[in-house]
Formats: structure tokens, sequence, C-alpha cells
């Protein structure tokens, strides 16, 4: 069956679900639904169910997360109630409704190496609150039978929260920004992953496949390139570690997700990440100004 077959709901406007939605509107026949946390709460059950009753999907795309990393660290009974609780009620709706339903997560997951990737087949062991309560919603998404886990790594997109988002705040109310410089990114663009999503759904099975960038760059070096394509000043961006910054979460330092099982597929790689940041600027307009 073809997506335009499909009645499709998507939990969670953040970055994820906004491109789900943008990209799902150019495909001829298509039904999707955006619904945000105000209208439909994954970590209420009842009203979660009710709510995809009356839209009565073939697939439900679980884009829903608390993903604020040292908040989840401050308050992990929140964190485990949207991402792992949520994830279970998300799971419960769909497998009730006889949709197939796919489940966003996140290379936070594995506490870092580096050398190499990780498979999808390695075992997770995650650093902090976030990537455990992550790992929960994987499983509980695994459960049904006709669950779909993608993990994913650094996302950033025109609108919404992200990276070069903050780095840019930072620089236009401090007058410089700092970055560190001894953690691995693997940027990936919202809009890129929307649609390798969107052709990954019609030929995966159950199981875990990992999707995200094509380039592996550290923090420092991804808001040197954002800083040079918005034509904004290089001496005010500082290179620091992670160790100084003193944050509540530990991140791993490098884990780059390998994407075997998805190529395998036959599907193809992400945009180079250059091309995804020129979108990105132009789109957003950000200067230093």
């Amino acid at each position: 069956m073809g997506l335009s077959d499909e009645t499709i709901a998507i939990l969670g406007s953040g970055q994820v679900g906004r491109a789900l939605h943008a990209a799902l509107a150019y495909r001829n026949g298509v039904r999707a639904a955006l619904l945000g946390h105000q209208e439909a709460d994954v970590t209420n059950y009842e009203e979660l169910r009710n709510r995809l009753e009356k839209v009565r999907p073939t697939l439900v795309f679980n884009a829903a997360a608390y993903t604020r990393v040292n908040d989840c660290e401050r308050d992990p009974d929140t964190a485990e109630l949207v991402n792992t609780t949520g994830a279970w009620n998300v799971m419960a709706a769909a497998q009730e409704l006889g949709a197939k339903l796919v489940y966003f997560s996140t290379d936070y997951v594995f506490p870092g190496r580096l050398l190499g990737d990780y498979s999808e087949e390695e075992a997770p062991e995650p650093l902090n609150v976030y990537g455990r309560t992550k790992l929960g919603g994987e499983k509980m998404t695994l459960e049904y039978s006709r669950g779909i886990v993608v993990r994913t790594s650094q996302v950033f997109a025109p609108a919404g929260r992200n990276f070069l988002c903050a780095v840019h705040e930072t620089l236009r109310s401090k007058g410089e920004a700092t970055v560190v410089d001894d953690e691995f990114a693997v940027p990936t663009y919202a809009p890129h992953l929307a649609e390798a999503v969107l052709r990954l759904v019609e030929a995966a099975e159950r199981g875990i496949y990992h999707v995200r960038g094509p380039r592996e760059l550290t923090y420092y070096d991804w808001a040197r390139k954002f800083f040079e394509l918005a034509g904004m000043p290089a001496h005010k961006l500082k290179r620091t570690l992670a160790r100084e910054l003193k944050l509540p979460a530990k991140r791993p330092q490098r884990a780059v997700l390998g994407m075997r099982r998805y190529l395998s597929l036959g599907l193809p790689p992400l945009p180079p990440l250059q091309e995804a940041m020129r979108d990105f600027v132009e789109k957003t307009k950000l200067k230093s100004s």
C-alpha cells in the first residue's frame, strides 16, 4: 500500500513532526493530521485513544518527546512519563487501531566510542536520563508487531529549537558564542529526515533503523560552518571543552549511527550537510544583528 492510501496521524508538533507533515502535504491523496500536545497528550491514554479514534489512522508517527536533555536530568519523572510511558500509550492505541507505528529515538541511547559506528543490533547503554527514557520508549514500541523505531541524531530545522538556533541566540544576546570542540555531532536536517523516513516506512518491517545526516563533525566545526554561510563574524565564535560547561547531563563524546539496515533496503543516504545548511540559512535568514 502506498502512502497515498494511508490515513496518517503525526504525534508531536516539533521539528520532526512538522517536517513530516510538510513532506506529506506534497503527496496526492494522503490524509495526515498533525497533533501537538494540546490536541493529543501522549501521557493520557484515554484522551490519546479518543483523539486517534476520530482520525482512524492506518499509520502513526510518534514524534512526541521531552527532548531537553539537561531538563530531563533535573526532572526524570517527566522524562519517563513522556518518553517511555507516553510511548507505551501510543503503542497500545496504535495496536488497538491496527495502525503501523513509527517511533523516533536518538543516538543518545549509546555511550559513545571514538572509532566506528553503532549498528542497529548493538546493545544500548545510555549515559543520561534522556537516553534511558528514549530507550524505554523503543522497548514499548517494539512490543507491537507493527512497531518501527527510527534512531536519528542532532536534528535541526528552520523552525524549532535546535543547536544552530541556540548558537545564534547566544551570539545575539551576548555578542559571542562558545561551543564545545571535543564532542561530535552528525547533523540531521528535519526536512531531509522526513523524506527518508517516508521512503523507509513503505519498505520497513518491525525493528530498529538508523537514519541520520551524512557527515560527522565537532559541534564547533558545525557552528563555524553556520557562521560562514550566514555571514556572521568568525572571531565571535569561541571554543571550549565539554567538561568546562559543567552541564547536568553527560553526553556521549561521539555516537555515530551506522545505517546498514536502512541502506540494505536500497534507500539513498540523506543529502549533503552543505545543502541542508544552505537551505536552513536561506529559510531562517539568521544574521549576527
